[in-house]
């Protein structure tokens, strides 16, 4: 019997593969994360929108200190 590691949603709401590009190795780390309380991983991130090297995020996680954890892996400029 196998056992599945849950996958991190990402949506980017931005026209072309320029952010994802960009973020593609901060977003993977982000997706390794597991809250040391609840053992569990983030569910999804939403980007919204890119300008002048910074982006609005949405995290979807257990708890607010996974979220603080993920946006402070992926929120350094781009």
């Amino acid at each position: 019997m196998s056992t599945l590691e849950p996958t991190m949603r990402i949506t980017i709401d931005e026209r072309g593969l320029l952010i994802r590009e960009r973020l593609r190795d901060r977003l993977e780390r982000a997706a390794q994360l597991r809250c040391e309380e609840h053992g569990k991983p983030v569910a999804a991130v939403v980007i919204n929108g890119w300008e002048n090297g910074w982006f609005d995020s949405r995290w979807t996680t257990c708890c607010e200190a996974l979220e603080q954890q993920a946006a402070a892996i992926v929120k350094q400029r781009c």
